[in-house]
């Protein structure tokens, strides 16, 4: 018989073919497990050769040790912690009224002054949007042909060429 521990139980240990390790919860986040079966007990020993989910080996004290830390301890109840109370659904027409008050609290806030109104009024006015209802294609230029461009090592006040003068 081989004894584990398991630290932050709430996450299980899962094995090869897709089974998890079934911890027992102990308390404080730990789990103890025992087992004699050997598949079982090569994979947990792999788990902590490796490091891999916080499996510690047990002898069989410091086994009943835990055991009897968890039969000491409180169970905790999953129903009720101590010094809270459990909270209900609101019924539906106190709903309404707490949804009426909160609006109206919302929608009536208390202003200093009628300057101070008229400038909410301003801040919360929405201006219409604009959508245009007509659409142009863009115009495209030519791009002009490479023998056009003057040349690069042509300073740019320089006359024009001969061929381009008309009249002689």
């Amino acid at each position: 018989m081989r004894y584990f521990l398991k630290e932050v139980v709430a996450t299980k240990l899962y094995l090869p073919n897709g089974s998890y390790v079934p911890f027992e919860d102990v308390g404080g986040s730990y789990g103890i497990f025992q087992t004699a079966e050997p598949a079982l007990i090569a994979e947990l020993d792999k788990a902590i050769k490796n490091r891999v989910g916080g499996v510690i080996p047990l002898t069989e004290e410091e086994f009943t040790t835990w055991q009897k830390k968890k039969a000491a301890s409180p169970s905790s109840s999953p129903s009720q912690p101590s010094g809270r109370q459990e909270l209900q659904p609101i019924p539906f027409q106190q709903l309404q009224q707490l949804r009426a008050a909160g609006a109206a609290a919302v929608g009536s806030p208390i202003l200093a002054s009628p300057g101070q109104a008229a400038q909410q009024a301003q801040q919360q006015k929405v201006e219409p949007l604009s959508v245009p209802t007509a659409f142009t294609k863009p115009k495209v230029g030519r791009v002009p042909s490479k023998g056009a461009a003057p040349s690069p090592v042509t300073p740019l006040n320089a006359p024009p060429p001969a061929s381009h003068v008309q009249g002689t």
